[in-house]
């Protein structure tokens, strides 16, 4: 696997005024919402001419594979890039139009107002940018995307504990998706969740909700973690999860998963994760603990983190994962479970 490149957005005004015309075959995007032809969405396939008012130009390092497909989403006129670290929050869910990259380049035609661009080039390759419309004219404003890679986080489980048997709806960034248990369907799983942590899926019953994704590697904080010899990494990893208040079953599943497969160095920096991607869960728990673990090769000295314990009383989820850095990093089959 190659060495993590940045992740990294920047914005253009004034292009041309015209759009190439390619041809486009789109699959697999999930957000097919009242489109129509000429944008190239789900299910489109043949001569693709747009002539919208937002262009796109995906530029990439040399690693990175050419096309991909283009999201372009309804956001808030303060965001300023895909993922707001702040609140969690995503475009996922309110994608106006989207489809195939054609010879680096896509266009769509919108209303004016304010949009986020993201493109998935596939491999692990993406990039993301907001534009502002305010012209309604063919091209009347770029947004050039450069592509950065995403690294592989590892076994996300969602544990449920409400109160009472209800049921629940929880959604994650379908499009990062490598790999799910239940099937991920686009709206998100629909589940009945019991007080004991069992779940009810359409696929059976589940002591969680399983996913793998790709990740931004720029997402990861890496000011605040703690060095530790290798044969010690998976070990300080749940004494942090036990810390932090995760249930002794959820450490459990946590060993279980990881004991015969935890990569092996001589030393590891391991940076704990308490805000990244969006995880919805409705009706929304009164107490929510989430953390994930980035891990590399090698002593960084870094200061060690103040984590805070998480409340588990009442409607009560918890979530963890693991994420390692190059050359940690494990060979894997991309399974896009969302499908």
């Amino acid at each position: 696997m190659e060495r993590l490149l940045p992740f990294t957005v920047a914005l253009l005004a004034a292009c041309a005024t015209s759009s190439p015309t390619g041809t486009a075959t789109d699959t697999g995007n999930p957000a097919d919402t009242g489109d129509t032809a000429d944008t190239a969405d789900t299910g489109d396939t043949g001569t693709w001419s747009p002539t919208g008012n937002l262009c796109v130009t995906v530029s990439r390092p040399g690693e990175a594979p050419l096309g991909g497909t283009a999201f372009v989403a309804t956001i808030a006129a303060d965001q300023t890039a895909c993922i707001n670290v702040d609140t969690g929050s995503t475009w996922y869910g309110e994608t106006v139009t989207g489809g195939d990259v054609v010879d680096d380049h896509f266009d769509a035609t919108v209303e004016p107002g304010s949009y986020g661009v993201e493109v998935v080039a596939g491999g692990g390759w993406s990039g993301c940018a907001a534009v502002d419309i305010t012209g309604t004219d063919v091209c009347a404003t770029e947004a050039l995307v450069e592509l950065g890679y995403e690294a592989q986080v590892d076994k996300p489980n969602v544990y449920l504990y409400p109160t009472r048997p209800m049921n629940v709806r929880v959604s994650v960034p379908a499009r990062r998706l490598t790999e799910t248990d239940p099937l991920y369907p686009a709206d998100g799983w629909r589940v009945r969740a019991f007080p004991d942590g069992r779940l009810a899926t359409p696929q059976g019953a589940r002591d969680y909700l399983f996913y793998e994704l790709r990740w931004p590697v720029e997402r990861f904080q890496t000011e605040a973690g703690w060095c530790v010899r290798g044969d010690l990494a998976q070990a300080s990893i749940e004494d942090a999860m036990a810390g932090l208040g995760f249930f002794p079953s959820e450490i459990e599943d946590f060993s279980d998963a990881w004991d015969p497969s935890f990569p092996a160095a001589e030393w590891m920096t391991v940076y704990p994760q308490v805000e990244f991607s969006s995880l919805v869960i409705e009706p929304v728990p009164e107490h929510l603990l989430r953390a994930w673990f980035y891990v590399t090769d090698g002593c960084a000295a870094v200061p060690e983190p103040q984590l805070q314990p998480v409340d588990r009383a009442g409607w009560n989820a918890a979530e963890w994962g693991v994420s390692f850095a190059s050359p940690l990093v494990r060979d894997e089959v991309i399974v896009e479970g969302w499908r």
